[in-house]
Formats: structure tokens, C-alpha cells, sequence
């Protein structure tokens, strides 16, 4: 009996149960006659029951029909990306440039997949926008506190807070894909396409995050005068690295994490201590093996200079991404592309980024 059967038959059950229950009122028997009281009250307890039963199975009707319903028009969403690709349509909403809207849900997969890729991006703290531009509180540690008397006022430095603006600044990848692929109904062409746009767009945002400098770029950790640098010789040596763990406040150092350029971790991995033991373990962290030093993940990048080459810190602290809650996707038509029997697409995001704690985060300066 499935829900729909079994609400069916306990609507018949509460109605032949209130049907006696009537029944027995109408007698006037209750007053006199103990059992057909003890009858009445066995009976309302049983139809209570079945009442409660039924408006359980409703709403969970109710709700398995309603996710159904989201399901359909996350698959018509999916549906509409395809579309896109393949051509199919020309209906669809367009952005300012002319580019068609990707559907919200694809957007959000695709933020998704950028977070996968790349763990800068994951750990800095997101906020969604729809149009202009934001302000965020930036913290510093010229903001007082303490206590007051009453009547009293509260220092006036408390209220010397300073806020840094995100813009919408474009950021985006340009995607080939061969007729063939788009038109063999073998391969899914929205994972495939959704991959490339988040891995070639987060590695671009990446860099923005730890080396832009403001302008079309965000304005990246590297470049903010505000964040303390650790400066060493052109040799690194262990307490190099210690002086730049140190350099933190200790209240930021749950979540913390090294950000190291490849060549410069290939480098520190070869670095052993007295007992011919390697400074750089093997660890579990949030259920996923990766390499620490001093006990803190280590994230290997390609977007960090070889003059400054590691970053420490608790990034989502430290800095925030604003993200416009639309993304749009355009064919570019041209000779070329018919010739090789291809066809080019370009994806765009509005995004910002920018330090909003630069206490919670310090650089190794080289040279």
C-alpha cells in the first residue's frame, strides 16, 4: 500500500470512527452507561491516533511532491544549459552583453566545483550581491573597548571602524569545444563544460586572491600594506617558517592554513631537524590527507611570486569574495571556429575580493 493508498483508507477509518462516536452522542447513553463512556473514550483516542497518522502522511506527500517539483525544474534548468551548448535555443534570458543567463543552479554547481579545485577560494568567507557595488567592515586593532561607568562614554575609538568597497570586477574563461563532442549524445556535456569553466576561472581568482592589485583585479593579500611580513635572506631556514607561524594572533590559528608556491614547497620538503626527521608530515585534516608543517595544512599554489612565496594564515578571516549572483555564457561566431568545426565559448562572472582582517594573515617576503 503506498501513501496515497494508505491516506485513502485512514480518511475512510477517521470517518466510519466519527460516524459512531456520533452515534453514541445521539443515544445520550454516556451519562448513564459507564462502559459505552469507556467505548467513547477508547474511540477518540483511536481516531486522535489516525488524525495524527494522516496529517503526517499529507504533509510528507506534500513535500515529496513539492522536492519532485524542484527536481523538474532543476532538470528543465539543466536542460536550458544544454541547450546553450549545443545551440538548440535562443530564447533565453541575456545578460548586458549579450550573453545568455545560465541557470541559477548551474551557477551554484559551478561555484561549487571552483571550491573543490582550489582551497584559497574554498576558505574565504562568501558574499552573494545582485547589482552595485558593498561595503564590508575591515577590522584593525586600533578599534578600543573596555568598561564604562554609567553615564559614562563609551570610548570613542570604538566607533572608528574603516570599510573597504567591492565592485563587480569580470572574471572569466574562454571555453573550445569540437562539434563532434557538443553533438555526441555519449558524453554528458554539462559536467564536461561546467569542469572546464570552474577549473580555468578559480585558478584566474586564485591568483586575483593572493596577487592582484586592485584595479580590474581584486586586491590581493600579497599587496595590502596592512598584513605583517615576515622578510628573510635569500637562504630559508626552519625558524624562517616559525617567525611567520608566530606572526599571527593565536585566536586565528583554528582554520589556519600555509599557502605555499610549488617551487618553494619542493624546496621546504627536503628540510629534516636534528633526528633526520622531515619538518613537512602527512596528515589527516578534515578527513583528507595532506601534507602540514608545525601541525597546519599546507595548500599548494602556482599563483604565488618566488619573492613571496608563502602565505599564513586563517583565510576566511582574512578575506572576503563577493560573488553576483549571475553568470552568462556566449558563443563567439567567427571564420575560424566553422572552419575547424568547432565552436568557442565565453563565461563570465562579476566578482570582488578583497583583505578584510589583515591580522588574521601574515607573508614570507624573500630577498
Amino acid at each position: 500500500m503506498d501513501k496515497k493508498e494508505k491516506i485513502k483508507y485512514l480518511q475512510e477509518q477517521a470517518d466510519k470512527k466519527l460516524e459512531y462516536l456520533e452515534t453514541l452522542e445521539a443515544r445520550g447513553v454516556l451519562k448513564k452507561n459507564k462502559q459505552a463512556r469507556l467505548i467513547y473514550e477508547r474511540e477518540k483516542i483511536a481516531l486522535r491516533d489516525i488524525v495524527d497518522e494522516l496529517e503526517l502522511l499529507t504533509q510528507q506527500t506534500k513535500e515529496e511532491e513539492r522536492g519532485n517539483e524542484e527536481m523538474k525544474k532543476m532538470e528543465v534548468r539543466n536542460n536550458d544549459f544544454e541547450a546553450i551548448l549545443r545551440g538548440e535555443t535562443r530564447s533565453l534570458n541575456t545578460t548586458n552583453d549579450g550573453a545568455s543567463v545560465i541557470p541559477e543552479n548551474v551557477h551554484g554547481e559551478i561555484i561549487v566545483k571552483m571550491e573543490e579545485i582550489s582551497p584559497v577560494f574554498a576558505k574565504a568567507k562568501k558574499i552573494n550581491s545582485v547589482s552595485g557595488t558593498l561595503k564590508v567592515a575591515r577590522e584593525d586593532d586600533k578599534v578600543q573597548a573596555g568598561f564604562v561607568g554609567e553615564g559614562e562614554k563609551v570610548l570613542e575609538g570604538a566607533l572608528g571602524f574603516t570599510h573597504v568597497e567591492l565592485k563587480q570586477k569580470r572574471v572569466g574563461a574562454a571555453i573550445t569545444l569540437a562539434n563532434q563532442l557538443i553533438n555526441d549524445s555519449a558524453v554528458n556535456i554539462q559536467d564536461y563544460t561546467k569542469n572546464l569553466l570552474a577549473r580555468r576561472t578559480v585558478k584566474a581568482i586564485e591568483k586575483s586572491m593572493l596577487t592582484g592589485q586592485g584595479g580590474v583585479e581584486f586586491n590581493g593579500i600579497i599587496h595590502d600594506a596592512d598584513v605583517e611580513a615576515v622578510n628573510v635572506a635569500n637562504t630559508i631556514e626552519i625558524d624562517q617558517l616559525q617567525a611567520l607561524y608566530l606572526a599571527i594572533h593565536p585566536e586565528f590559528l583554528s582554520g589556519a592554513s600555509f599557502v605555499m608556491a610549488r617551487n618553494f614547497f619542493n624546496e621546504i620538503a627536503k628540510l629534516k631537524d636534528g633526528n633526520e626527521h622531515y619538518y613537512i608530515q602527512n596528515g589527516v585534516v578534515n578527513g583528507k590527507l595532506t601534507y602540514t608543517l608545525f601541525g597546519m595544512p599546507i595548500d599548494i599554489t602556482d599563483a604565488l611570486p618566488a619573492e613571496t612565496p608563502v602565505v599564513f594564515g586563517n583565510i576566511e578571516e582574512a578575506y572576503s569574495v563577493m560573488i553576483k549572483q549571475e553568470s552568462g555564457i556566449q558563443e563567439i561566431v567567427d571564420s575560424q571556429q566553422a572552419l575547424r568545426g568547432s565552436k568557442m565559448f565565453v563565461f563570465d562572472m562579476y566578482a570582488d575580493g578583497v583583505v578584510v582582517n589583515p591580522q588574521a594573515v601574515a607573508k614570507l617576503v624573500v630577498g
